[in-house]
């Protein structure tokens, strides 16, 4: 490796157009793969999406005074920088209704998992197609408890670690700026992600140490980020006490339970068997390209950047493995904690296969290959999606029976219908919120994960519900009328049998919607919208 520098890597050759059509293929497997569950039924079978597109709503709609969210919220937007995901879904919804924008928004943010690793693959100057396996987590437990943040800072976090790599082969203003403006970008998608990110650039220039003329590429960057990063952590009320109570000593048992945290996402074992035999057609293909890289193993790279680039991408591995034995399942408000980082680590197991062979047929041979490995997972969480759609036609119904901006209290007592282990139920008056505008008896603005809180009882221009305890979403029982319902007008309840005891105490509150399983209840002479729109 004269001077230092990598060696590039040997170029495609064979019919161009062959190679156009793999990208053409690429690109369509990524729309069918992301876009399939989300328009297989109205409304996504994810837990917190409701929320999603609520909150996306309340950046749409803040200055609007008939959805009456001024007087709720106030931004936080450096405090809880979780930003990006919200910012775009409102910038839709200057065109589209609230739940597609969400949509589109969020199968935007997902794509970033094969983007990500794609720019990775690129950084270790193979072919970026080998990206496309960062599809198979796409659709795992943590997209379907709705965790759309995380999951799109996995892909921003490859695409640092790719450009890093190339950086630390040579400095070039423009991949500065480039990795400046992801990490940034990752700072304000999930914050959490982003030490793990900086100790990753630290590993990339600790294995790179003297393997190139200079890491210079990388300081600027680097330094950028973290001074934001630090900014953020001094300016939090307690920093300290943040950084405290997250890692335990490691529970070595999770490992044998790595595959029911990353992809148990149904009931039964349906959901496991083809997550099984995806994991087995991704595994068959890493044996074929190994084989073929031992077959070819003298014309492979003699420059020494092949080892520690790999193992740049192994410490990133090893330190989500660690963070998954070691973290706990819930830290306050958080939940689903030390599960989502044995997704991080599948998510980058591609970025170590050999590289593809340099014949364009054998690049469109391997995207169609991943397509059909890839397509019948997609299939089946689509069918339950749209199996979930059927049972929410009724909750569709009976929301049509709301006015504008109403004072709302839900209840979730049934939370069967679905195949999801986590209840897609649990948040979905939430809806209502983002269509209408208003105020939810239970809201994510109420703790410390939101972009904005609720506004201090203080403020002269205040008016928020009373706040819950935590979880009190999922425990409808503790409801009490006299305590937690002289602030609403509106009341809707998922249960199987008549809710008509909870509100018997308050004769002023009647019984206006029966769908199903939805029940609606009205305070009568004190509605929020004008009288012709009351049911």
């Amino acid at each position: 490796m004269p001077g230092g520098r990598f060696h590039p890597a040997a170029q495609v050759s064979g019919p161009r157009p062959l190679l156009w059509l793999a990208w053409v293929c690429a690109a369509a497997t990524i729309g069918y793969v992301i876009g399939a569950p989300f328009w297989a039924a109205e409304y996504p079978m994810m837990t917190d999406f409701p929320f999603h597109t609520a909150s996306s709503s309340i950046f749409r709609h803040y200055l609007d005074r008939g959805w009456h969210f001024h007087e709720q919220f106030v931004f936080q937007l450096f405090s809880v920088p979780y930003v990006t995901f919200y910012a775009l879904a409102a910038i839709f919804m200057l065109v589209l209704p609230p739940l597609v924008a969400t949509k589109l928004a969020a199968a935007l943010m997902l794509s970033l998992l094969p983007a990500g690793l794609m720019v990775l693959c690129w950084g270790l100057r193979k072919s970026p197609l080998l990206g496309l396996w960062g599809l198979l987590p796409v659709w795992g437990a943590v997209t379907h408890w709705g965790f759309i943040n995380y999951v799109a800072a996995l892909g921003l976090f490859a695409m640092a670690l790719g450009l890093a790599l190339r950086l630390a082969e040579q400095s070039s203003p423009k991949l500065q700026s480039l990795l400046v403006a992801v990490l940034i970008l990752l700072f304000f998608t999930d914050v959490f992600r982003f030490p793990s990110t900086m100790v990753t650039l630290l590993a990339v220039a600790l294995v790179m140490n003297r393997r190139v003329d200079s890491l210079r590429g990388l300081i600027v960057p680097a330094a950028i980020a973290g001074a934001l990063f630090v900014t953020w952590w001094a300016t939090r009320p307690d920093p300290m006490g943040a950084a405290t109570g997250w890692l335990r000593p490691p529970d070595f048992g999770r490992l044998t339970e790595a595959g029911r945290y990353a992809f148990d996402i149904f009931v039964g074992d349906d959901d496991t068997d083809i997550f099984r035999r995806t994991g087995l057609l991704f595994a068959l293909t890493a044996v074929v390209l190994f084989g073929v890289a031992a077959f070819r193993l003298r014309s492979w790279p003699k420059a020494g950047w092949v080892v520690p680039g790999h193992a740049a991408v192994g410490i990133a591995i090893l330190l989500f493995v660690a963070l998954y034995l070691t973290l706990p399942m819930e830290k306050g408000v958080w939940w689903y904690v030390f599960p989502r980082e044995i997704t991080a680590a599948i998510f980058l197991l591609p970025a170590l296969l050999p590289d593809l062979p340099k014949k364009t047929w054998a690049h469109l041979g391997f995207v169609v290959w991943t397509a059909v490995s890839v397509a019948p997972l997609a299939e089946h969480v689509a069918d339950a999606h749209r199996e979930f759609g059927t049972t929410t036609t009724h909750f569709r119904a009976i929301v049509q029976e709301l006015p504008k901006a109403p004072k709302l209290l839900y209840l979730v007592y049934d939370h069967e219908g679905s195949r999801a282990q986590s209840s897609p139920y649990v948040h979905l008056p939430a809806y209502a919120q983002a269509e209408r505008g208003g105020w939810l008896s239970y809201h994510v603005a109420q703790f410390e994960f939101s972009p904005f809180r609720y506004r201090d009882e203080s403020d002269a221009e205040a008016e928020v519900p009373p706040k819950t305890p935590v979880r009190w979403e999922w425990s409808p029982q503790l409801f009490q009328l006299d305590e937690h319902g002289a602030f609403f007008d509106w009341f809707l309840v998922r249960r199987v049998s008549s809710p008509d005891g909870l509100f018997a105490s308050d004769p002023s509150i009647g019984r206006v919607g029966h769908f199903e399983n939805w029940w609606l209840y009205h305070r009568r002479g004190n509605s929020t919208g004008p009288a012709p729109e009351r049911p």
